[in-house]
């Protein structure tokens, strides 16, 4: 290897110049300058030098086989160099002056809205005014690998000063370096202009042309770099020298900066996952479903990295992962981003300076990590002494956060917006509330009364507006359990207007003075009285037999054939649904009860909507013997009696038997009892499972319900928090009161309290 050094460095030819001339590579070339040697594909070995090397020894490159050296201090001759711009004389004549274009340098600010990092952009642009109309043309030039779309923002065109004024145009002397023009809402910044401009201005216009300015990115301390160094680049033989260089001086060899050096010796130092742990609240009860949450703000040691975790309650009912803010590196308050140094080739990228350290970290402090407020109130025993040991910092005690836990959410007011005249006042609020909107609840209290009546109403038009609107007529047809309305129009031979739906069916609302919408009643219509449908007037004229019968009440009577029917319905129904009584039974009553209101129920799932009257005379009728509640084995009787009925007549119309009409009040008190008592025993039989999950002996379970009070006894506060605190039972009100009751009633002391003895014989 160390005699490779001695023997005489290949030559490196091209037949293309390196960017120092702008001019491009040739095909398959992606670099100016080629690290590797092409004539043996090997690389350089100059970092085998011995110590006593004054320098490196540099290959000599040529250029388009002209065995002409290249050196540095040439590149500043080149920018003396005249370059041709087209022009080939700076004589003008006056048919150049007409047709002479004027070419200018621009930018304009365009603002970021996605990007973190950068607020705004610099997008460069060539102007072109005609001098031969006055016209201009905008091309915006193009910028490799900067993912905006680029090319002719402007085509050629006269440009108005003002929108709304079109004889004032855009002209030369508006453009002028320096100056800003307003485009098309679009502001320019005018710094530079050819040389072919920079002679017609001077010689045709005897105007002199300032000096061109920078764009507004360009760093002060860059420029002076920039113009001793133009395009030259760090190439593979400069990082030999530097390493040759290095290994004189110091003995090493290195290809990483400062910065990564610290960074690694900083990691070799720390143990893996060491990390110092603080305390810090995020309190998020302004936003709509926001919380105080509590948090632990860990910072390892190895590369100072931050990961911040959430410590939850249990129970606490909340989504996502306890990690908020995954293992990275945040910036300090204050520092710009945008000027920050990055690792790349890591998981996402790493910040290499301007980073959160240790010493950064204090108590009793608010930080902005990713625009959430955390508040550092506190931090463990190492902790402490980790800054005090390495750092000499002594932190201070932790904070008291009771007036942060104390503090309630503030109740966030919504107000809906108003109505704009676009679909019904309840979908507009419903849009309002939800994204996806839920269907409008129906009133079942209103529904099931009112379930199948319609009232149809005869109507004319109370105020005509055209011939022939006094001989229309319509028909008003409202259903009084969705208190919705349609209007069909009678069909009249050559009236001149067609007849039909007139209104669709939905539910429509009356507007009410004061400008509120509710919906219609059947209380407002009444015949001999205008009605007002969507600002259109209806005299009310009459009404059908049916509807009479339904303001009279009529077709709400119970009738022995209705029964009947229903009676053969439930048959039958039963039949084609259960093969075995013991299936029908558990169906039906699933808590061991079997009465009117399981009939009821049946009968709504088979699209037979009943009341409670004519369920009562149903298991008056049914039910052997006159029993309330049907137990399994009456039940199998009547199973059998009901499947021999429909097997003997299986084309019957309606029940055949006789019909007891009497109603029997006896039956809604069996059944709220019977369901009373198996609901009271399901409870006792909930709280004995519960109980039992939590093990230990009845006296250890006493102990608990009474919070371990010292006078031994259970009260019912006590017994109420324990079920929701501990026990976790999920009651809901109802069923929490039921239990109480259930242990308390009767056998409690004059302050409400019950004993060990009295809780034992309970559960047993």
């Amino acid at each position: 290897m160390k005699n490779s050094v001695a023997r005489v460095q290949q030559t490196k030819t091209f037949n293309y110049i390196p960017k120092d001339n702008n001019i491009p590579l040739i095909f398959g070339t992606n670099f100016h300058d080629d690290p590797i040697n092409r004539n043996t594909l090997r690389k350089s070995h100059n970092l085998l030098l011995p110590k006593k090397e004054n320098e490196a020894p540099h290959t000599e490159y040529y250029y388009s086989d002209s065995k002409k050296i290249r050196d540095p201090n040439t590149l500043l001759s080149d920018e003396a160099q005249e370059v041709s711009d087209g022009l080939e004389t700076n004589k003008f004549s006056n048919t150049d002056h007409n047709s002479f274009v004027v070419q200018l340098l621009a930018y304009f600010v365009e603002n970021i809205q996605q990007n973190p990092t950068d607020e705004k952009h610099i997008r460069k642009v060539c102007i072109k005014f005609f001098m031969e109309d006055d016209s201009i043309s905008i091309i915006e030039l193009k910028e490799a690998n900067s993912g905006i779309v680029q090319g002719t923002i402007l085509s050629r065109r006269q440009v108005p000063k003002k929108s709304d004024d079109d004889k004032k145009l855009v002209l030369l002397k508006d453009l002028k370096i320096g100056n800003e023009v307003l485009i098309y809402g679009i502001n320019y910044h005018i710094i530079d202009m050819d040389r072919g401009s920079r002679c017609f201005f001077k010689e045709i216009l005897h105007e002199n042309v300032p000096e061109p300015l920078d764009f507004p990115l360009s760093s002060t301390c860059f420029l002076p770099h920039q113009k001793n160094n133009p395009s030259r680049t760090f190439t593979s033989d400069d990082m030999d020298r530097k390493r040759v260089i290095e290994q004189q001086l110091t003995g090493i060899y290195s290809k990483r900066s400062n910065e990564d050096i610290l960074i690694t010796q900083q990691f070799l130092k720390n143990g893996i996952n060491e990390h110092l742990s603080y305390l810090a609240l995020w309190d998020d009860r302004g936003s709509i479903s926001g919380d105080l949450h509590f948090c632990v703000i860990r910072l390892f040691l190895e590369n100072f990295s931050v990961e911040v975790m959430e410590q939850r309650r249990e129970n606490s009912t909340c989504s996502g992962g306890k990690v908020l803010i995954s293992r990275q590196r945040i910036s300090k308050p204050g520092c710009d981003i945008a000027k920050s140094k990055f690792q790349e080739h890591t998981f996402g990228k790493l910040m290499k300076n301007d980073y959160l350290e240790p010493q950064d970290l204090k108590i009793s402090e608010t930080y902005i990590i990713f625009g959430k407020p955390f508040f550092i109130y506190g931090c463990d025993n190492k902790t402490r002494e980790y800054m005090k040991a390495n750092f000499d910092i002594d932190l201070s005690s932790n904070v008291d956060i009771t007036p942060f836990m104390t503090e309630k959410k503030p109740e966030i007011l919504f107000y809906p917006p108003p109505p704009n005249g676009f679909g019904s006042d309840w979908g507009q609020r419903n849009n309002w509330l939800t994204l996806n909107g839920n269907p409008l609840k129906q009133d079942l209290g209103t529904m099931n009364p009112e379930s199948g009546r319609v009232l149809i109403f005869m109507a004319r038009l109370a105020n005509p507006l055209v011939k022939g609107d006094e001989r229309r007529e319509f028909a008003i047809v409202f259903h009084c359990d969705t208190k919705e309305l349609c209007i069909n129009e009678k069909s009249q031979r050559n009236s001149g207007f067609l007849g039909g739906r007139f209104l669709a069916k939905g539910a429509h609302r009356k507007e009410l003075a004061n400008g509120i919408t509710v919906p219609f009643e059947a209380d407002d219509f009444v015949i001999g009285k205008c009605i007002t449908i969507y600002k259109r007037n209806f005299l009310l004229s009459g009404i059908t037999e049916g509807t009479k019968q339904v303001l009279e009440g009529k077709d709400e009577l119970t009738t022995e054939d209705k029964i009947k029917n229903l009676i053969s319905l439930f048959k039958h129904q039963m039949k084609l649904k259960f093969t075995k009584a013991r299936e029908a039974y558990l169906a039906l009553a699933p808590q061991g009860i079997f009465g009117y209101k399981q009939i009821k129920d049946f009968l709504y799932t088979c699209s037979c909507n009943i009341s409670d009257e004519e369920s009562i005379f149903i298991a008056q009728n049914l039910f052997p013997d006159g029993a309330n509640i049907l137990s399994f084995d009456t039940f199998l009787k009547m199973f059998s009696e009901i499947s021999r009925s429909v097997d003997d007549f299986p084309f019957a119309a309606h029940y055949t038997g006789n019909v007891n009409m009497s109603i029997n009040e006896s039956q809604k008190e069996s059944i709220w009892k019977s369901e009373s008592d198996y609901r009271c025993s399901h409870l006792k039989e909930f709280l004995k499972e519960k109980l039992t999950q939590r093990k230990g002996v009845i006296q250890q379970q006493f102990r608990l319900f009474s919070e371990y009070s010292l006078n031994s006894r259970l009260s019912r506060e006590s017994f109420r928090r324990t079920l929701r605190g501990i026990i976790h039972s999920g009651m809901d009100k109802a069923d929490e009161d039921m239990l109480v009751h259930m242990l308390f009633d009767g056998v409690e002391d004059d302050n409400n309290e019950i004993t060990y003895k009295q809780f034992q014989e309970f559960l047993e």
